[in-house]
């Protein structure tokens, strides 16, 4: 069977007469084109005519009292016709095909190479402003206008170059290197208290020290000044060393006698949602937004391809439980609150330790109170950069 034929449709016909010769001889005669004669036995004819064609033969048939019936059909035509009673597979047969006309001019997937303190993602993200991302055109994102994008929001990179690999753009950078500057200045500073304190011992390494032990200073007094008088000059300089003083510190942790607990699970559901690229398609109606009672839980499922692909697509599953809730009565444990305000304590000095400590615990309010007051041995000095006043009146 041609194309032309199979294209339009043929269909078997079976004919049970006494001399199917003469059959045959009268069918062509009415116009009839028959194919694939065959004869099974001496009664039975068995021919293939066109669609459009049988209706003559089996009315001809009918005239002359012979037992005519359709038994198959070929041919593409059948094949084709049969679709439109599955339209779910002819949507689907459709969508591929454009799909596959479609998908191989697109950016389904970028990645980033070169980079080396500048994190890919932030790389990723900044391109993605400026077009090259999921869904892109291939030819667009080797524009030099999306390069030029690139490097305009990122000043960090030096150069930056698009290609494209399949349905995969690879963004290669190159970091800009940056100066290194020569220090040809000299960073004038002093040390001065950081709090109110008694001088207790006094280091120095560099500059002058103009406080003594058993002085009592206050925050932000100079402890060590950058400048030294040398005689006939005074010599700037970067002031270091240690001072530690014996200071006074309070502190104040609050504990509340109440809290919420949580009991028997009460309810629970499942909610599902897409997200594709930047955008959240939610799958249940509300806010998502749940109460002091509600604990939800989030699974996230990516959709890869083989080879490791990760399409921007996530499957999120959300499960919601509700808890029935009830207030109980609470008390901090013996020494709790001490020891989190001397861990905390010591965490603010610079260095030293705590000498003595003395708590008082109150109640009010709802909520326990403790007041703990400290005499500590710590480290006050803190560095502070001296403004320079240069010759024509400019602070440096």
């Amino acid at each position: 069977m041609d194309l032309y034929h199979s294209l339009s449709g043929m269909l078997e016909v079976t004919v049970v007469c006494a001399d199917p010769p003469r059959i045959m001889t009268m069918l062509e005669q009415n116009g009839i084109e028959l194919r694939n004669v065959r004869m099974p036995d001496e009664l039975t004819l068995v021919v293939l005519a066109r669609r459009r064609q049988v209706n003559a033969l089996l009315s001809i048939c009918e005239k002359k009292g012979l037992d005519a019936k359709i038994t198959g059909r070929q041919g593409l035509y059948w094949k084709l016709n049969g679709l439109w009673h599955r339209p779910v597979l002819l949507i689907g047969l459709l969508g591929m095909i454009l799909l596959g006309m479609y998908l191989p001019s697109r950016v389904l997937f970028v990645k980033v190479e070169g980079n080396v303190s500048v994190p890919g993602r932030l790389i990723l993200e900044t391109a993605d402003s400026c077009g090259i991302r999921f869904g892109a055109s291939r030819r667009q994102v080797r524009s030099e206008k999306m390069k030029n994008a690139l490097l305009e929001a990122m000043p960090q990179l030096q150069w930056a170059g698009v290609n494209t690999s399949g349905c995969v753009a690879v963004i290669s950078v190159r970091e800009r290197q940056e100066e290194v500057k020569e220090n040809i200045g000299i960073e004038v500073g002093s040390i001065i208290a950081s709090r109110d304190g008694v001088i207790t011992s006094v280091t120095t390494t560099k500059g002058s020290a103009i406080c003594k032990v058993g002085q009592a200073v206050k925050a932000g007094q100079i402890l060590i000044s950058g400048y030294t008088d040398c005689g006939i000059s005074i010599r700037a300089d970067r002031a270091e060393g240690e001072v530690f003083a014996q200071t006074d510190r309070q502190l104040s942790v609050f504990y509340p006698t109440e809290r919420l607990q949580r009991g028997e699970i009460i309810a629970s559901q499942t909610k599902y949602s897409l997200i594709i690229g930047k955008k959240r398609i939610n799958f249940y109606i509300g806010s998502g937004i749940s109460g002091k009672s509600c604990v939800k839980m989030y699974e996230k499922n990516y959709l890869t391809l083989p080879g490791g692909f990760l399409l921007p697509v996530i499957l999120v599953k959300e499960t919601w439980v509700q808890y029935a809730t009830e207030e109980v009565f609470t008390e901090p444990e013996d020494g709790q609150l001490e020891n989190f305000s001397r861990d905390y304590l010591k965490h603010q000095m610079i260095a030293g330790s705590i000498l003595t400590e003395d708590y008082a615990q109150t109640r009010e309010d709802g909520r326990f109170i403790v007041t703990g007051r400290f005499a500590c041995l710590e480290m006050i000095g803190q560095f502070r950069k001296e403004e320079i006043i240069k010759p024509d009146g400019t602070n440096d």
